[in-house]
């Protein structure tokens, strides 16, 4: 027997729209809408073009997927990681402490469609991915044992796919199982000068996921305990570990906790961009000596704590850097799409400043995290002069959550390039109601990139 099995295999074969509470249809509304905008966003990137080209057909209809902003079908495995490379790509998708739980929605998104799914089917679908997600980062500290966020996520997508499916209790427990033991990459993808292969990384074990699911339907038994039992998770990785449970109370739905971006970099450096806005309005750039970041563990470990990131060379690397992102910020009261081309990232006239940079964990804001996120930025003038900015929960954070207005902005504003100004407006009105969508194939229709 294992319990956690157990649990993730019977949430996810039984969860149903009209188990949820109010609180978790709006937070799964709004990730849907920004897991979709942050695609669109990055349709044509590198990861999701050389996906496309190793795209082959379904070995039968009923294995295939949709390509996001496409009319095309290819395997449903094959497209779900074109999915999801195109939602990880800009690094402007939702997160929680230690990844990114819409990472799992590239699967959701090449089936949904393919099945005639309601709108209401592809909510409770989510909310089961998320909510498996987010308890194993809560609890399993994967991260810190230097474990990449794809187990998670392939586990949380199989779980969220079997809803989505209608997949009976058992073939469901045998996808999330097979899916656990095949899928534990090594955080190496996330160390160093990084690569393509940091936005490719979930999508790859998205595929993977949606190919255990398939195996499963198809009559594919699996471990009888992945995560409890002998050799499982918590035997050679975690070490004992109790999820909270689940349930159909607002605060049993952790959903509404996955933070959604206002910039276009790692979310622990969601604050440090604030910080420098408004450190640039105290003092003159040009005349800074000295910046001293303190921060908390997660923070200095992914974006602080090794040479690379005070000398990026890729733009996955100049994402994920603090030195960089500080410096670019100060410099132009902002940061966008501008900040990661490599022109940018690559200007030697930054380095100095982001020499300037020293950066520190404080116990007190690591204790508060992640429920509290802080960051405060000291720089000192040649004249010795300080100026201090310090933030708070960042826009995003569940205590200080982007309003829907904000949310339809980020959406036109990624959508809009690729669809046009009146087609972008019509799919953000579509999948602003796609609980109402009786077949969500129409709002795909309607994000077709011209």
């Amino acid at each position: 027997m294992d319990p956690i099995l157990n649990s993730f295999a019977e949430f996810a074969s039984t969860l149903s729209y009209r188990d949820l509470p109010a609180n978790a249809v709006k937070a799964g509304k709004e990730r849907l809408l920004d897991a979709l905008g942050c695609a669109l966003g990055a349709y044509d990137c590198e990861t999701a073009t050389l996906g496309r080209s190793l795209a082959g057909p379904a070995a039968r209809p009923e294995l295939a997927g949709r390509l996001l902003g496409s009319r095309e079908l290819a395997a449903a495995d094959a497209a779900a990681f074109v999915n999801s490379c195109m939602i990880r790509d800009l690094d402007f998708n939702d997160t929680y402490p230690g990844g990114h739980p819409s990472d799992s929605l590239g699967a959701h998104f090449a089936v949904a469609p393919q099945i005639g799914a309601s709108g209401e089917r592809l909510i409770a679908a989510t909310v089961v991915a998320y909510e498996i997600f987010i308890r194993l980062q809560m609890k399993a500290q994967l991260r810190e044992k230097g474990w990449d966020q794809g187990f998670g996520i392939s586990v949380g997508a199989a779980a969220g796919l079997a809803n989505l499916m209608g997949l009976s209790r058992d073939v469901a427990q045998h996808a999330i199982a097979i899916t656990a033991v095949a899928n534990m990459p090594m955080r190496a993808s996330r160390a160093g000068q990084l690569s393509m292969w940091k936005g490719a990384a979930t999508a790859y074990a998205v595929r993977n996921a949606v190919f255990g699911v398939q195996l499963a339907a198809g009559g594919m038994t699996g471990p009888e305990a992945p995560f409890s039992g002998r050799h499982g998770l918590t035997d050679l990785i975690s070490g004992p570990i109790e999820l909270p449970p689940f349930g159909t109370a607002p605060e049993n739905f952790f959903i509404p906790r996955a933070k959604i971006k206002f910039w276009p970099v790692v979310y622990n450096m969601q604050a440090l961009v604030w910080a420098a806005i408004e450190l640039r309005k105290q003092v003159d750039v040009e005349k800074i000596e000295s910046i001293d970041v303190e921060t908390y563990w997660s923070a200095w470990h992914e974006s602080g704590s090794e040479p690379a990131k005070w000398d990026p060379t890729t733009r996955e690397t100049a994402d994920h850097s603090l030195p960089y992102i500080l410096a670019w910020t100060l410099r132009h009261g902002l940061i966008d799409h501008h900040a990661f081309v490599p022109e940018a990232y690559l200007d030697p006239s930054i380095r100095p400043l982001m020499n300037c940079v020293t950066v520190r964990v404080d116990d007190a804001f690591e204790k508060d995290f992640p429920r509290v996120v802080h960051m405060r930025v000291t720089a000192k003038d040649h004249a010795g002069k300080t100026y201090q900015a310090y933030v708070v929960n960042p826009l995003g954070h569940e205590d200080n959550p982007v309003s829907a207005a904000e949310l339809a902005t980020k959406f036109l504003r990624l959508a809009e390039p690729r669809l046009g100004k009146n087609r972008a407006t019509a799919a953000l009105e579509l999948w602003q109601n796609i609980d109402r969508a009786a077949n969500v194939k129409p709002a795909f229709d309607a994000a077709v990139v011209s």
